[in-house]
């Protein structure tokens, strides 16, 4: 199967016997927990709502991998109104949608419409790829897999000008994975791991050429992706190569 990011959209084209979007980390409800600190941003749903139905032009089946919903309990606010409405949207645009649990998603199957897949957040393998979310091991079966894809880290890279102004931008992971590590707990090792960018526009995330150690979630914790082996992709498509330098504090 191939993988062919869509130029300007933080969203993966997966082409093989059929094309599937993928997509991760929309965090529907997030400005909930924004206006309690004090933010006033309007909801980002529609604008994700409108993106995912122009990117059904690619593909006519989606994953989501991982936290599709924010999790924020609040008097007043209630998930279904705002998810089930979404949802059925994009089930008008796809004929076949799989939602991959992540951390955040805590009681998600009472907030899908009926037709939409929930699947565990240990991931599934679609062809020869491996889908997972990022915040728990992989399952030996998606290890099997050739290469794998995974969301949670929010990836992004901060870059410097030459006057030292700082900018985080979101962008995509490609790495290699430490075969000796990764053969200690699995039978199998995938030859490739690519981490996609949060579908969130009011996320940027965690920058990969930050401090040692601030990824997130068990392959990166557990050092089982090779840093020396990282590609930096920006939305835009632009090829940075292997991730700047840290800045300094």
């Amino acid at each position: 199967m191939d993988l062919e990011p869509i130029a300007d959209s933080p969203a993966l084209l997966m082409r093989g016997r059929k094309k599937w979007i993928c997509v991760a980390d929309l965090h529907i409800g997030l400005e909930v927990q924004l206006r309690r600190a004090g933010f006033n941003i309007p909801t980002q749903t529609p604008r994700m709502r409108e993106e995912l139905m122009r990117l059904a032009s690619f593909g006519d089946s989606i994953i989501i991998l991982g936290d599709l919903k924010h999790r924020i309990p609040s008097v007043g606010y209630r998930e279904d109104k705002e998810l089930r409405p979404f949802m059925k949207a994009l089930q008008d645009a796809y004929r076949e949608i799989s939602v991959i649990a992540g951390n955040h998603d805590g009681g998600l199957t009472s907030v899908l419409p009926e037709g939409v897949v929930a699947k565990h957040g240990r991931g599934i393998v679609v062809e020869d790829i491996g889908l997972f979310h990022g915040h728990v091991w992989p399952s030996a079966t998606v290890m099997k897999a050739e290469r794998l894809v995974m969301g949670h880290i929010h990836p992004s890279v901060m870059l410097v000008d030459s006057l030292g102004g700082r900018t985080n931008e979101k962008c995509w992971l490609r790495t290699e994975l430490v075969r000796k590590k990764v053969l200690e707990k699995f039978d199998s090792c995938p030859k490739e791991l690519v981490v996609v960018p949060a579908f969130n526009p009011l996320l940027t995330g965690t920058p990969v050429n930050g401090k040692p150690g601030s990824m997130l979630g068990p392959i990166f914790r557990n050092e089982l992706a090779d840093p020396e082996s990282y590609r930096i992709y920006l939305m835009d498509g632009t090829n940075l190569g292997k991730a700047p330098p840290r800045p300094e504090a």
